[in-house]
């Protein structure tokens, strides 16, 4: 016996010793060692090619899954509807924590200069909130884009889905506010202190800014088209990079994530100055709740809430038919 056949006969030998559901020990039990059952038995026994994962099956893209709850998660087992939803909060919870934890420190303790660093640290917010939980739940961490889904590609994502996913997203909105509430009650005190007004007066809209956002030397119209257009560009752009028509981002997937922050904090440095930049009733009406129970009661926590949600439920499906039904539209749409 040669050196090759000998430490193949070992081989064999040591997979023979295990389970009898390997795949290898099956392979090698179906015929007596010999030179023609060894070929036969190195065929049999190679692993199969990788599985693809797979994502959207409508107008889903192959960059980025936006649907969630996929039948293998990638993470060693089937995606849990938990899982999911921990997924959606935790993101949100990165996003609100950073990008308004930024906001914090600018207002309270002059930290940032100028609106472009407060924007780009927002951008690196959003980038990693969905790198490090789309795969898991589709990374949508706003309630307008679930619910733009659920319109546009509900193959994808079901309307069934849309309540818890919008659940998770305000929880962690709420969590990530008390946490930079508790980081910061010492500054905000000593700003408002500073500022001689008092927490819950018309004044202390100042001070609130940094939970909620709010509009002023605009009309309530002209701040909600400003949501409106600002979200149904993020729309479009998160719609048109997830798109498995866009040969871009299939063959550079990784491309997503930032993009997608990039254009937030582009959104921030044009619309930031009218309306603070909303973009997600999660990420607005998560921290008014914090700050309604902090001390700046309803009609300062409150204030003009409304056109930070209805903003962006109006303008998310607006920028997805663009990108879906115009510029990447499916063979029933053409």
């Amino acid at each position: 016996m040669g050196v090759k056949a000998f430490g193949f006969y070992v081989f064999a030998s040591l997979a023979l010793s295990c389970p009898r559901h390997n795949s290898y020990a099956v392979a090698f039990e179906v015929a007596p060692f010999s030179h023609r059952s060894l070929k036969t038995a190195t065929k049999s026994a190679r692993l199969p090619p990788p599985q693809k994962h797979q994502y959207d099956s409508g107008q889903g893209a192959s960059a980025l899954s936006l649907s969630g709850g996929q039948s293998e998660s990638g993470l060693g087992g089937p995606t849990l509807p938990l899982r999911e939803m921990f997924a959606e909060m935790l993101g949100t919870f990165l996003i609100v924590n950073i990008g308004c934890g930024t906001v914090c420190s600018s207002i309270y303790l002059s930290a940032q200069t100028g609106l472009w660093q407060i924007a780009a640290v927002w951008s690196i917010a959003v980038t990693v909130a969905i790198a490090t939980t789309a795969s898991v739940s589709g990374a949508h961490l706003n309630p307008a884009v679930s619910f733009a889904l659920a319109l546009l590609r509900p193959r994808d994502f079901g309307w069934g889905k849309l309540v818890p996913y919008v659940a998770a997203q305000l929880a962690g909105a709420v969590v990530a506010a008390g946490v930079n509430l508790m980081l910061f009650r010492e500054s905000i005190a000593k700003y408002e202190a500073a500022k001689g007004f008092v927490r819950g007066s018309a004044a202390s809209v100042d001070s609130a800014a940094a939970f909620g956002e709010y509009f002023s030397g605009i009309s309530c119209q002209t701040a909600l088209l400003a949501e409106v257009v600002g979200t149904a560009i993020l729309a479009f752009v998160i719609f048109a990079l997830t798109n498995k028509k866009n040969e871009t981002t299939k063959e550079s997937p990784m491309l997503v994530p930032p993009l997608i922050g990039a254009t937030v904090g582009g959104l921030i440095s044009v619309i930031a100055p009218l309306t603070q930049a909303g973009f997600n009733p999660a990420r607005d009406f998560g921290p008014r709740i914090i700050a309604l129970f902090a001390g700046w009661g309803k009609a300062v926590a409150m204030k003009g809430w409304w056109v930070y949600v209805l903003g962006p439920i109006i303008g998310a499906p607006i920028g997805g038919f663009i990108a879906d039904k115009l510029l990447y539209p499916s063979d029933k749409d053409a």
